[in-house]
């Protein structure tokens, strides 16, 4: 039994480092193990039960909210006879407190401290004090004593007292770990008892819930609790304990409590109407909580070590995510920095070779706007008759063209071109902004997790990407409006040549003709100008033959612009996205690696509480492993 009780001693010393308990917005293992949690109303007595429990006076007194924060109580029974006995703080840990009078004092110095903390306009905390009991004569127990509840506020206190410490105490009862000892004086009327309201409500079925009745022995004469403990009324599924405290005469006059024992004793053996019952007394009671207890902590173990080794392996797999320690040579930081960068470059190239987030998007300004916008561009503006005329003549000047208005169709064709330079531009600034976003999405992947421990480095290889990519979006611009210079610059004489042979034997079916095409796809020797004026016949021709060399410059523009682009951008960034902060990091020194490798103190802080948590996890599964 005593091995029992001290495993989940030690298992809830544990939650006490980890600073776990029932209100933890992610309790950790409090909510795992069983715990007797004490409940009653106001002067109901449950701090003298603690007390005769713990064979010493070290509770504070007095009337009204007396206990204004739980009190986590471990009881642990010690082996060597001789040993003071004595308690010792979590929140002031190594002080052992030998004098029980001082532990009264500091739980009271310890609530009023706390409460100022927040603010010093609260009555009562839910926060927990936690205070450690080393004696040989306690029972292996841990208690957590509730402050009581009330119906009405009294001596000043704040309306809002009543739910704040009904709320409070369900928040540790409400757990299915939870034994609820219900103290509830004998001498009122137990159907109003605040204990038994609140053990109902969430304990409906009594599977959890143990009685106490106090004030047995100042029941009006004549009536008796012999009905209750025998369970023929208020019936619980594990009973009632009746038990008899020290009054406040007793405490004045320094009633010991091993007399306040034997006068226990006296009593229920002295009455007639209990003397036949076992149900009743301090040892009983402590001997029953240790039993039911132990019962809880067998049926409970596998469910906690299984939960236990699952919460271990989650926090491994967090403490990995994290990264390591940071070494701080040269050497270390020099290769961790390098080894991140290619591991961004990694990334960045998946994504650009990958899918809809990446090379998919470029694929569709390719095939999709940069066709779009070409198609949408004012071609017909350029090659109506009347500007078709006007340009012819310009150009022209007061000489007029002898054969073919050369200069004309010059004109007209540069006129044309100049519309595809925005295109092809704008396509370049697509696929620059579609290389960016896919930094950003490089830099918080999987892969690169350990980059958010790194805000520097982080931010430089941001920056160095970014900059690389502007460089090669510079390069690209200049590679595009080369490539429609060089259109413009100097024009296919080739294709008016084969043009003018094609229309000298247009009668003659024998001799194949090129398939040229307009912009409107019309075939350039099919079109008929018959029913035309001759001299609109004559610019209509003009405005057909530079709309079909348009329309071959546009279809070459649509296949070579993509092959500029992905040249002079996507290529270079997918092979040398980050080679100048490389070179860069590579003459750095110690202190200057430092900085830009210096660990986020959130993620160093994060780290250091995962494994604390994952150490003491260990530990509890070695001591339930060493149990079983």
């Amino acid at each position: 039994m005593e091995r029992v009780i001290g495993l989940v001693n030690k298992l809830q010393q544990i939650c006490t480092s980890l600073g776990d308990n029932a209100l933890s917005p992610q309790s950790i293992l409090w909510n795992r193990l069983p715990t007797i949690v004490v409940v009653g109303g106001q002067s109901s007595g449950k701090s003298s039960v603690l007390e005769a429990v713990v064979g010493r006076d070290f509770l504070p007194r007095g009337t009204g909210i007396v206990t204004r924060r739980p009190l986590v109580l471990q009881l642990v029974k010690t082996d060597d006879p001789n040993a003071v006995d004595y308690g010792e703080f979590a929140h002031a840990p190594g002080r052992k407190f030998t004098n029980f009078d001082d532990i009264t004092t500091e739980i009271e110095d310890e609530t009023t401290r706390h409460l100022q903390r927040q603010g010093g306009t609260k009555v009562v905390s839910p926060d927990p004090i936690y205070l450690t009991v080393y004696s040989v004569n306690v029972p292996n127990l841990t208690l957590v004593d509730m402050p009581g509840l009330t119906k009405v506020p009294i001596d000043g206190q704040p309306a809002s007292i009543v739910q704040e410490l009904d709320d409070m105490a369900r928040q540790y009862v409400k757990s299915d770990n939870a034994i609820i000892l219900a103290v509830t004086p004998a001498n009122a009327d137990l159907a109003t008892s605040d204990a038994l309201r609140m053990a109902r409500d969430v304990d409906p079925s009594g599977d959890r819930t143990i009685g106490v009745l106090t004030k047995v022995d100042i029941m009006d004469r004549g009536t008796d609790c012999r009905d209750v403990l025998l369970g023929k009324t208020l019936k619980l599924k594990h009973g009632w304990v009746a038990v008899v405290n020290r009054g406040q005469a007793d405490l004045n006059s320094k009633v010991t409590m091993k007399d306040a024992r034997a006068r226990e004793q006296e009593f229920f053996k002295g009455k007639p109407e209990y003397q036949d019952l076992q149900n009743t007394g301090t040892t009983f009671l402590a001997e029953k909580l240790s039993n039911h207890l132990i019962n809880e902590i067998m049926k409970s173990l596998p469910s906690i070590q299984s939960y236990i080794e699952g919460t271990i392996a989650k926090l491994q797999k967090e403490l990995t995510a994290l990264g390591g320690d940071v070494s701080h040579s040269r050497g270390a930081m020099l290769h961790m920095t390098l080894q991140l960068c290619q591991k961004m470059e990694r990334a960045f190239e998946r994504i650009v070779d990958g899918g809809k987030d990446g090379g998919e998007k470029v694929l569709d300004v390719f095939e999709i706007k940069l066709k779009e916008a070409i198609n949408k561009l004012p071609f017909q503006k350029i090659l109506t008759l009347k500007n078709v005329q006007m340009v012819v003549n310009e150009a022209d000047g007061y000489q007029p063209h002898i054969i073919a208005p050369e200069n004309g169709y010059r004109r007209l064709i540069e006129d044309g071109l100049s519309l595809l330079r925005d295109p092809a531009l704008n396509a370049i600034e697509q696929v620059h902004q579609i290389l960016k976003s896919i930094v950003t999405l490089a830099v918080n992947t999987p892969e690169c997790r350990d980059l958010a421990r790194f805000f520097n480095l982080k931010s430089e290889i941001i920056n160095h990407a970014a900059s690389t990519l502007e460089k090669l979006r510079k390069d690209a611009d200049g590679m595009v409006r080369t490539l429609v210079d060089m259109e413009a610059s100097y024009l296919s004489a080739s294709f008016f040549r084969e043009i003018v042979a094609a229309e000298s034997y247009a009668y003659d079916p024998s001799r194949p003709r090129p398939a040229f095409y307009t912009l409107a796809g019309d075939n350039l020797f099919e079109k008929r100008y018959d029913n035309l004026p001759p001299a609109d016949a004559h610019l209509q021709k003009i405005s057909d033959h530079v709309s079909a060399y348009l329309a071959i410059v546009k279809g070459q523009m649509l296949a070579t612009v993509p092959k500029a682009i992905v040249h002079t951008m996507v290529v270079p960034a997918k092979s040398g996205l980050l080679l100048d902060l490389q070179e860069e990091v590579a003459g750095k020194e110690e202190p200057q690696l430092r900085r830009l490798i210096n660990e986020s103190e959130e993620i160093a802080a994060q780290r250091d509480t995962i494994r604390k948590r994952l150490t003491l996890l260990q530990r509890a599964s070695k001591e339930i492993a060493a149990f079983m």
